[in-house]
């Protein structure tokens, strides 16, 4: 028995055939060579792209399994990257996460595409990468391969010029700031965005669990700054009033010779800006403060400066309107339940913190300065830039 299903290829949609139960992919049954299989069949329907060797599978992925797809001559693209998205944490599959984040991802490259409503806020200096198909029936994008280059995780390893770690958290900042100005109440945006889904997941993976983590911390007020964390978890959980990219973290930007790419935007959602700004602020904080090198934790800081002052001047007379008070307060409390989780939390294996022990120095440092921020997120000086 089959049944149509349908296949989006840039602005073309089209009807194809598959057959029974092959939308409802069982991802721990699936062998490499069957995945490559599908992969192949996939490419073989992209106009103007011709594969010159089998995918190869990329490690690190955390949300999703990436594979490289190499182009052949006369190929429009040199590479490209796909992605499918499982019914879980690639990296941690007890995790259940909605498989149809890959839509979301979809939509973020649609929008701020070369003819989507907000392209004009993209350039090479900064953009997203170009889409180019989308399976719905295995939930796999494709997209250009932006370049085999460094994230910005490793970038800050390198020894750096000031001005050119501090450029870089500019461009950030004025990216993001004006993609929350110019998405900010448009209930078109709201709708391609709704990913309610993922904020529930996120209420349960992350907020619900602070309060275990700070007691595993031994922090004093534990059961405070878990109470704070859920409330603001559940504040998410309301319809929100921007795009909000989801994951901000410093693997989501990749830094190119011809710009900035902003990668992995399968957790965006119409939401509240604060996710995003507290986020990458968290990350950029722990490489300050626990970094492997002096020059990591010094272009960290000037990143950081810098993505706070552009945010702030690129919003403007708009800034009450989009972020204000409430929007630093709530900064601070993501910034304290983010450092909870990757010091003493679910994600401390495999970042800056693993291995450590809950009465290590370094981890004392930072679970304590997390909870400050959840506990007092009006008086704490991380965001004073925004105040």
């Amino acid at each position: 028995m089959h049944e149509e299903v349908i296949i989006h290829s840039g602005d073309e949609t089209t009807v194809a055939k598959k057959e029974e139960k092959v939308g409802s992919i069982d991802p721990q049954e699936l062998t490499n060579q069957e995945m490559e299989n599908i992969l192949e069949r996939l490419i073989q329907k992209i106009p103007d792209f011709h594969m010159q060797s089998k995918p190869v599978k990329l490690s690190g992925g955390l949300l999703n399994y990436v594979w490289r797809i190499r182009g052949g001559a006369g190929s429009k693209y040199p590479s490209l990257i796909a992605k499918w998205a499982p019914p879980f944490i690639a990296s941690n599959p007890q995790i259940h996460l909605d498989p149809g984040r890959i839509i979301i991802e979809t939509n973020a490259l649609k929008t701020f595409g070369k003819t989507g409503s907000l392209s004009h806020l993209t350039n090479e200096n900064i953009r997203l990468p170009e889409f180019v198909w989308m399976d719905t029936t295995h939930n796999i994008l494709i997209m250009e391969d932006v370049c085999n280059c460094p994230d910005l995780a490793e970038w800050i390893q390198y020894p750096q010029e000031n001005e050119n770690a501090y450029s870089t958290g500019r461009r950030i900042g004025t990216f993001i700031a004006n993609v929350h100005k110019y998405s900010a109440n448009q209930p078109d945006l709201a709708l391609q965005f709704l990913n309610q889904r993922i904020q529930k997941t996120r209420l349960e993976v992350l907020y619900q669990n602070v309060e275990m983590y700070a007691q595993k911390a031994h922090l004093e007020q534990a059961d405070d700054v878990g109470k704070a964390a859920r409330v603001y978890g559940k504040l998410l959980q309301a319809p929100g009033k921007v795009i909000i990219m989801g994951d901000l973290w410093l693997p989501s930007i990749i830094v190119s010779g011809d710009g900035l790419r902003i990668i992995d935007w399968e957790l965006a959602h119409y939401g509240r800006p604060s996710q995003d700004i507290g986020h990458l602020v968290a990350h950029l904080w722990m490489h300050i403060h626990n970094p492997p090198s002096r020059s990591t934790a010094d272009n960290a800081r000037l990143i950081l400066r810098g993505f706070l002052e552009s945010y702030r001047t690129t919003l403007g007379k708009d800034f009450d309107r989009i972020f204000g008070a409430d929007g630093v307060q709530e900064s601070s409390i993501h910034f304290g339940s983010e450092i909870l989780a990757r010091t003493v939390g679910y994600f401390q294996t495999g970042y800056l913190y693993e291995g450590l022990a809950w009465d290590h120095p370094v981890i004392q440092q930072a679970t304590q300065t997390a909870a400050r921020h959840i506990l007092n997120p009006a008086g704490e000086t991380t965001f004073e830039i925004l105040k």
